[in-house]
C-alpha cells in the first residue's frame, strides 16, 4: 500500500504512507518555513523558525548522521544500515500530523522522520539515512515517530469527545508518576505494526526488542544505559524530563510482530502431525523445564553420538562438536525458536557420502533484563527444498525461499548470503538425510554460537568477570580442532586411558539427572572451517595403525570436505571471525535458559494500568513533546554543527517559501 525510504531505497509498507514530497508535503528537508502556516515566520524572513526560544536557529531542520558524513548527502543503504539500532517513539501533544509538522518544522526547527495521524496515515518527512531532531543525545542512530495524542487529559478531558472523536483513557506510571492520558487509536496501532515489519526488513541493525528491567519484563522508566540499548523506546527511557509515548505498551507491541519463542522441533513426536501446531515454548518455568528435558532425552537417548560439546569421531581424534542432533523423520519441520534474521543458507542435492549439506544460519539478537545477547544458531542436514513441488506439496518450501532475495541468488548447492527477517516459530526448513548410505538417517544438526561470551558480565567498578549463574566456561582454543580439555575429558574418560570412545560417551549422556556438559560453554573452532587442513589435523592425532594414508583422504575428502562452509568469504559476508573461534553453548540449554528469566518475570506490566484518583499532571520539569516550547530535550548542540547541503528543486523552494 505504501513505500518508506532508507538511503533512496523504497521498502514496501502495508500502511496508507505517505513521501515528504506527497499529500500533504510534510518535508522536513526544505530549509525555510512550509506549508500553509508558513506565514508564522514572516518576522524570521521566511526561514528561521520563529519561536525566539527555538534551541536550532538554523534554517536546517536534520543534519547528517556523523557516522555517515564522509558520504555527504549521498549515504550508501549498506551504510545507513549498520548506524541504525533504535526506534524512538514520541506523542506529539497535539491535534494532528498537520500541527505537529507546523510545531516542529515551523516553530522550533526540529523533525522527525515519520508523522502518524489519527487516523492512521502515516507521513514520512525525511529519508532515514539522514538525522532528524527529535530525541537530544540519541539522534545520531535512532530514528524518530511522532504519535498524534494530546497525552495528558489534566489539560482538557473532553479534547477529542468535542470534536466527535472517541479515544479511550487509560493511566500509566512512567519514572514513578502516575498519568491519566488519551490512548492511542487502533488504526495508530495497526499502522506502528505495519511499521515495525518494514523497519525489519529495511534496518537489520533494529531489533524488534522493548526496554526491560528485569527479563521479559517491560521497564517504565529511564534504562541504565539508553546508549547500548538497541529496538524500539520511548523518549522517557533516554532522560528522565520527558513523559512520552505514556502508555504506548512496548511489551505487546514486539511480541504481537515477532512471533512466539518456539523449539526447534516438537519435544513430542505425536505433534508433529499436525500441521497447524508449532512447538511453542510454554509461559511457566517448569513447563518449559519439562519439554526442554524431552529434548535432552531425544539428544542424548536417539543420537548416536552426535552430542555436545565432543564430536562423533572417536579414539584419539576428540573433535569439538559445537551442536548436538536431533533424530526424526522425512522432511520433519524445524523451527526458528526466536526472532532473527537468515544471514545464509545452502540448498541443493546430497553430494552422496555424507547425505544433506543444507543449512539455514540465523543471526539473533535479544534483550532479556539488562542483557543484550546477540547469537547465531545453525540447522544443518536439511531436505533439500529446491525439490519441493508447490503444486504437490500444499505446504510448499519455507517462506524465506519464495521471497525475491533467494529466487534471484539461490544457487544448487551454493552458500548464498541473505538478509531476510524470520519471526519466531516460523518453518525454516526441513529433516533431510545425514550420514553415508549404508548408515543415514533423517537427523537435524542444532548449533549456537556466538563471538562474544554471552555468559560473562564485568563489573564496571572493579573490572571483575562473572559468569552467569549455571554455566561454566571451558576455553578450549589450545586444542585446534581437538578438546584437550581435562575438565571435560575427565568427565567422559571413566578409564582414564586418554581416548573417549563410543560407549564412554553413549554411557556418559545416559546418566541419570542433569550430566555436567549440559551447562558448560566452549570456546573453540568450530567444526565447519578448512583451516587448517583436515587431513594434517587428522593424520597427528588418529592411530596410523587405524587408517591408512588412503583411507584418511578418503574419509576427509568423502565425509568432511562437503560439508564445510567457513571460509574467507563467509565470514567476509556474516562478520564472523574468519578462524571460526567462537563460543558454543548446548543449543537446549541457552534455549531454555532464554526462556526461563523470560517466564519467570511476573507478566504484570500489560499497559501499565493504575489508579485513576492517583493520576496527576507532569511534574515540574517533564514535558511531552508540545510542552518542551524549546526542543532541548529534541536536539543537542552538536547535532546542529554539521548540517547537509541538499539539493532542491525551484518546486521545493518555491513551497518552502512562507505564503505572501
Amino acid at each position: 500500500m505504501g513505500k518508506i525510504w532508507v538511503a533512496g531505497v523504497p521498502f514496501d509498507i502495508e500502511a496508507r504512507t505517505f513521501r515528504w514530497d506527497e499529500g500533504p508535503r510534510f518535508n522536513a528537508n526544505i530549509p525555510a518555513c512550509t506549508g500553509p502556516d508558513a506565514s508564522a515566520c514572516a518576522a524570521t524572513g521566511g526561514i528561521l523558525p520563529f519561536s525566539p526560544t527555538a534551541k536550532n536557529r538554523s534554517p536546517k531542520r536534520f543534519s547528517t548522521r556523523p557516522r555517515l558524513r564522509s558520504m555527504g548527502t549521498s549515504p550508501t543503504l549498506r551504510a545507513t544500515q549498520a548506524v541504525i539500532n533504535q526506534c524512538i517513539l514520541h506523542h506529539d501533544g497535539c491535534a494532528d500530523a498537520k500541527m505537529c509538522f507546523h510545531v516542529l518544522h515551523n516553530e522550533r526547527g526540529l523533525s522527525c522522520h515519520f508523522l502518524l495521524d489519527n487516523n492512521g496515515d502515516l507521513y514520512q518527512t525525511l529519508d532515514l539515512a539522514f538525522m532528524a531532531y527529535h530525541a537530544a543525545q540519541f539522534n545520531t542512530n535512532s530514528i524518530g515517530i511522532e504519535i498524534s495524542n494530546r497525552g495528558d487529559t489534566k489539560l482538557d478531558p473532553n479534547y477529542y469527545a468535542k470534536k466527535g472523536v472517541k479515544r479511550d483513557i487509560v493511566t500509566c506510571k512512567i519514572h514513578g508518576h502516575v498519568y491519566s492520558t488519551f490512548d492511542y487509536t487502533p488504526a495508530q496501532y495497526a499502522t506502528m505494526k505495519a511499521l515495525a515489519r518494514a523497519l525489519t526488513k529495511a534496518l537489520p541493525n533494529l531489533p524488534l526488542e522493548y526496554p526491560q528491567d528485569l527479563p521479559g519484563h517491560q521497564s517504565w522508566g529511564l534504562l541504565p544505559n539508553p546508549y547500548a540499548y538497541a529496538g524500539y523506546l520511548g523518549h522517557y527511557h533516554t532522560t528522565t524530563r520527558k513523559w512520552d509515548p505514556g502508555p504506548f505498551d512496548f511489551k505487546k507491541y514486539i511480541k504481537d510482530i515477532r512471533g512466539s519463542m518456539s523449539y526447534p522441533i516438537f519435544p513430542r513426536k505425536d505433534d508433529n502431525k499436525d500441521p497447524r501446531l508449532i512447538p511453542v515454548v510454554p509461559a511457566e518455568v517448569e513447563k518449559i523445564k519439562g519439554e526442554t528435558d524431552k529434548l535432552y532425552a531425544k539428544n542424548e537417548n536417539e543420537a548416536d553420538g552426535g552430542f555436545f560439546p565432543i564430536g562423533p569421531f572417536t579414539g584419539d581424534a576428540q573433535l569439538w562438536h559445537g551442536g548436538i542432533h536431533f533424530v526424526g523423520e522425512m522432511r520433519q519441520r524445524v523451527f526458528a525458536p526466536f526472532p532473527g534474521r537468515l544471514v545464509a543458507a545452502r540448498m541443493g542435492p546430497d553430494p552422496g557420502t555424507v547425505g544433506s549439506t543444507n543449512f539455514v544460519l540465523l543471526r539473533h539478537h535479544l534483550t532479556v533484563g539488562a542483557r543484550r545477547l546477540e547469537f547465531h544458531t545453525l540447522y544443518y542436514h536439511l531436505y533439500d527444498e529446491t525439490r519441493t513441488d508447490p503444486n504437490a506439496d500444499p505446504a510448499g518450501a519455507p517462506e524465506w525461499m519464495q521471497g525475491a532475495a533467494w529466487k534471484s541468488q539461490g544457487k544448487h548447492g551454493q552458500v548464498v548470503y541473505l538478509d531476510e527477517p524470520i519471526e519466531a516459530g516460523k518453518v525454516i526448513g526441513r529433516m533431510g538425510l545425514a550420514g553415508p548410505a549404508e548408515v543415514a538417517r533423517y537427523q537435524l544438526h542444532f548449533e549456537a554460537f556466538s563471538e562474544d561470551d554471552l555468559m560473562r558480565t564485568i563489573d564496571a567498578a572493579t573490572g571483575e568477570s562473572t559468569v552467569a549463574a549455571g554455566w561454566t566456561f571451558v576455553d578450549g582454543t589450545s586444542g585446534g580442532r581437538f578438546c584437550d580439555a581435562r575438565q571435560i575429558r575427565d568427565l567422559i574418560d571413566r578409564d582414564r586411558d586418554g581416548q573417549l570412545t563410543t560407549p564412554e560417551l553413549t554411557s556418559f549422556y545416559a546418566l541419570p539427572g542433569k550430566p555436567e556438559l549440559r551447562a558448560t560453554y566452549v570456546l573453540s573452532q568450530s567444526e565447519w572451517c578448512p583451516d587448517p587442513d583436515w587431513k594434517d589435523a587428522l593424520r597427528l592425532r588418529l592411530d596410523r595403525k587405524a587408517l591408512s594414508e588412503q583411507q584418511l583422504g578418503e574419509m576427509v575428502d568423502g565425509q568432511i570436505t562437503p560439508s564445510l562452509f567457513w571460509t574467507e568469504e563467509f565470514a567476509d559476508a556474516t562478520g564472523l571471525p574468519s578462524n571460526g573461534a567462537v563460543y558454543h553453548y548446548h543449543p537446549i540449554t541457552l534455549l531454555r535458559w532464554i526462556n526461563e528469566q523470560i517466564a519467570a518475570a511476573k507478566d504484570d506490566d500489560g499497559v501499565n494500568q493504575q489508579n485513576a484518583a492517583d493520576a496527576s499532571g507532569p511534574p515540574e520539569g517533564v514535558t511531552d513533546d508540545f510542552a518542551d516550547a524549546t526542543g532541548d530535550s529534541a536536539v543537542d548542540a552538536s547535532d546542529i554543527i554539521d548540517t547537509p547541503e541538499v539539493d532542491l528543486s525551484l518546486d521545493d523552494l518555491v513551497q518552502g517559501l512562507p505564503e505572501q
